[in-house]
C-alpha cells in the first residue's frame, strides 16, 4: 500500500519532534516514521524502580559566550560550524519555557587532589585556580609558556590547526604541563577511556574538557578579575529535562496534523517526482520533502550506498541510579566531577538538588566508564560496577555507611558514545560527502546533521530551522 505526505520526518530524534510540532501549529501536515518505540533518544527520561531520572548530567545551557541571534535568524544556523548553536541560547530558552519552568542549579563542584572546589572543567569557575594543590607550579609554568601561535585557544573556531592537532598538544600549549597532567588528562581517560592525545582539539568539549586562554589563567592567578563568566546550567523545577520529550510526544500523538507510522524505514527511492520511502512492513510513503535523523550509515544503506558506511571508535558508559534518604546524605552538590584518578566514577548528579525538590529522598545518577574498569583488571560485571560505586560514594563522603545507598537500577550502554578522534572525524566526512551526493533531496537533522551536532540545544535549533524553511517552501 502506498500513501503520500507533503513532509516526512524519519527517526525519533528531538529535532524531529520539534520540527513536527512547530509545523503542526501552523496547520501543516507532516508524517513521522518512527519504529523505535522511543521518543527523544538520549534526551528522554527513564523510570527506574518507580522514580524518574535523566540519563546522567542532562541540563540546559541558556547562556553562551556568543552574541545572541534573533529568533528570525535561526535559518542561519550552520551545523558545519563548530558551536554555532551558541548564538541561539535565547531561542532555546524561549522554546523550553513554553513547556517547563526551570531554575539555575548551583555551580558544579570538582574533586581534585583530595580537595573539593568549584568546578573548572565544565563550569569555568576560575575561583578554584588559586586553591589547586599545584597552583604555584602552574603559575610558574604559565608565566614561562611560549606564544601558542596558531593553536592559541582563541583561534579554535577559525584556525585550521585545530582540525589537525590533538587536544594534549593544544592543552599543553595553552595551559602548561601541570594543569594538563593534573586535570585534563585524568578526566579525559576516565570519561572517554582514551588519552587526550587521541582527541581532536576542536572537539574538546565533547569530553567536557576546557581549553582556556593562557592569559586568562595567568591573569586570574595573579589577582586579576575573572574575565569569563562561569557557565550556568539550568534544570526543570521538580521535574526532569526528559519530560520535555514527553510534552512533545503528547503533542505529536494528539495533533490532527501529524501522522505517526510505527514502522522502520527500509529503503528510499528518488526520482524527478520526489521520494518514496519503503517500510519494513512492505508499505511505502511518497513525499516531496524528507528529513532523516537516524545515523548517516543507515541513510546510505537506505539509498543503496551502504558501501560508504563507516565504522567508528566508541566508548561505553554505565549509569547507576541511586536513592538516598536525605537525612543520611552528607553531600548536597547538584553536580560533582571526580577528577582524582583513584576513583572510577567521573560524575555524580543529584537530580533532586538540581530540580529544587525538598523531598525526603534524593535521586542521584552516578556515571563511570565500564571499559576503564576493565582496563584496570577488574571485571566489568554489573555486580562489580555497583559494588565499586557504593564504595566510592562512601570514600567521597556522600554517605557514612554503604547501607544508606539504595540502588534503583543500572544501565550499561556499551559502545554507545562516538569518540572525538581524528579517525572518527574523517570517517564521518566520508559518510557525509557520500550522503550529500547520494541523497541530495533528503535533509539531515539530529544525529545525521553533522559531526557532534546533536546536543540538546543543537537539536532544538535544528527542528526550529527546519520548520522555518518549510514555512518558506510552502
Amino acid at each position: 500500500m502506498t500513501s503520500a505526505s507533503p513532509v516526512v520526518l524519519v527517526g525519533n530524534a528531538l529535532a524531529v519532534m520539534v520540527a513536527a510540532t512547530q509545523m503542526a501549529r501552523r496547520r501543516r501536515r507532516v508524517t513521522i516514521v518512527n519504529g523505535t518505540g522511543n521518543w527523544g533518544g538520549h534526551f528522554s527520561r527513564m523510570n527506574v524502580g518507580g522514580t524518574w531520572y535523566d540519563a546522567g548530567m542532562v541540563t540546559y545551557e541558556f547562556t553562551s559566550f556568543s552574541a545572541q541571534a534573533a529568533p528570525a535568524e535561526v535559518s542561519t544556523y550552520d551545523p558545519r560550524v563548530r558551536s554555532d548553536v551558541g548564538r541561539f541560547c535565547d531561542v532555546v530558552r524561549a522554546f523550553v519555557s513554553a513547556y517547563q519552568q526551570t531554575r539555575a542549579i548551583d555551580t558544579p563542584r570538582m574533586f581534585v587532589g583530595g580537595k573539593v572546589l568549584d568546578d573548572l572543567i565544565i563550569a569555568n569557575a576560575l575561583t578554584s585556580l588559586r586553591s589547586l594543590p599545584f597552583a604555584e607550579l602552574m603559575e610558574r609554568e604559565l608565566a614561562s609558556l611560549p606564544e601558542p601561535g596558531p593553536v592559541h585557544a582563541s583561534l579554535k573556531r577559525q584556525s585550521g590547526a585545530f582540525e589537525l592537532i590533538d587536544l594534549e598538544s593544544a592543552s599543553r600549549a595553552n595551559h602548561g604541563s601541570t594543569f594538563h597532567e593534573q586535570l585534563i588528562e585524568p578526566f579525559c581517560r576516565k570519561l572517554l577511556g582514551i588519552s587526550s592525545r587521541d582527541v581532536l582539539a576542536r572537539y574538546h568539549r565533547v569530553g567536557w574538557l576546557p581549553l582556556f586562554y593562557p592569559e586568562t589563567l595567568l591573569s586570574y592567578m595573579r589577582g586579576g578579575e575573572q574575565r569569563i563568566p562561569p557557565t550556568e546550567f539550568s534544570y526543570p523545577i521538580r521535574s526532569q529535562v526528559g519530560s520535555l520529550t514527553e510534552h512533545l510526544r503528547n503533542e505529536i500523538l494528539t495533533s490532527p496534523y501529524i501522522t505517526v507510522i510505527t514502522e522502520r524505514p527500509n529503503r528510499v527511492e528518488q526520482d524527478a517526482n520526489g521520494l518514496t520511502l519503503h517500510l519494513a512492513n512492505g508499505s511505502s510513503l511518497e513525499s516531496k520533502r524528507m528529513a532523516w535523523s537516524f545515523a548517516l550509515g543507515d541513510l546510505l544503506r537506505a539509498v543503496n550506498h551502504g558501501d560508504s558506511a563507516q565504522s567508528y571508535e566508541k566508548c561505553s558508559v554505565a549509569l547507576v541510579f541511586i536513592r538516598i534518604d536525605r537525612s543520611a546524605l552528607m553531600r548536597t552538590e547538584s553536580v560533582a566531577l571526580i577528577v582524582d584518578p583513584q576513583f572510577a566514577v567521573f560524575r555524580v548528579t543529584n537530580q533532586t538538588a538540581c530540580s529544587g525538590d525538598q523531598g525526603e529522598i534524593a535521586s542521584l545518577v552516578v556515571e563511570l566508564n565500564p571499559d576503564v574498569i576493565a582496563s584496570h583488571g577488574d571485571p566489568d560485571r554489573e555486580d562489580v560496577l555497583v559494588t565499586r560505586v557504593k564504595a566510592e560514594l562512601v570514600a567521597l563522603g556522600w554517605v557514612d555507611d554503604i547501607t544508606d545507598i539504595a540502588i534503583a537500577g543500572l544501565k550499561v550502554l556499551s559502545n554507545a558514545l562516538m569518540l572525538p578522534t581524528i579517525r572518527n572525524r574523517d570517517a564521518h566526512s566520508i559518510e557525509e560527502d557520500a550522503a550529500i551526493a547520494a541523497a541530495p533531496m533528503i535533509r539531515r537533522i539530529g544525529p545525521a546533521s553533522g559531526f557532534f551536532t546533536s546536543s540538546l540545544n543543537d537539536q532544538i535549533v535544528q527542528g526550529l530551522k527546519f520548520d522555518r524553511e518549510e514555512e518558506e517552501w510552502f
